[in-house]
């Protein structure tokens, strides 16, 4: 009898930063974009790279948003929601995918998580406090989602690399 040989050595490659940017639609509440001007609605894709620079680290940190390892929270109920079209550039958009899916959340979910992190006003403190000293972004980020089948589990998790966030044991205090 024959032998079948199972490749599993398989993945998907591509450049992360292309010379060009691709239009994503994403889905805002109403209510949000009624607060704006037209000028602020316009400038709302370029504001996305400037919100992951200075809440990423904090993003890292926190929990999980959604606990539930076994679905994608798409929006929290905000109403109506608004189609957006907007040109973002690959690697943010990559980036945004990767602290999306490992707090279990949509990267729509995530863009407006990060314009409320923003309007809430706690961006001068994280600027003065966490991101002084720690590079903006890090260099590596691994995504992985383990599946057990035998223990009936799903396990997200966000590894990176340099790690500026130090968890403190009780030997640290002494």
């Amino acid at each position: 009898m024959g032998q079948i040989y199972l490749n599993t050595n398989q993945e998907i490659q591509s450049a992360l930063v292309l010379s060009r940017m691709n239009v994503e639609t994403i889905l805002i509440p109403e209510k949000y974009l009624n607060r704006l001007s037209e000028k602020e609605r316009k400038a709302l894709p370029k504001r996305i790279l400037p919100l992951l620079r200075r809440y990423q680290k904090l993003i890292l940190s926190l929990r999980r948003i959604n606990r539930n390892a076994r679905k994608t929270l798409y929006q929290r109920d905000q109403g109506k929601l608004k189609r957006i079209n907007m040109r973002i550039d690959t690697g943010v958009w990559a980036l945004l995918g990767v602290l999306a899916a490992a707090h279990g959340v949509s990267r729509c979910f995530m863009v407006n998580y990060l314009f409320w992190l923003e309007d809430s006003g706690g961006g001068i403190y994280l600027d003065r406090i966490l991101n002084v000293g720690c590079p903006t972004f890090q260099n590596l980020y691994s995504y992985i989602w383990h599946l057990d089948l035998l223990k009936n589990k799903i396990t997200k998790r966000l590894e990176f690399e340099p790690n500026p966030i130090q968890i403190l044991t009780p030997e640290d205090y002494s």
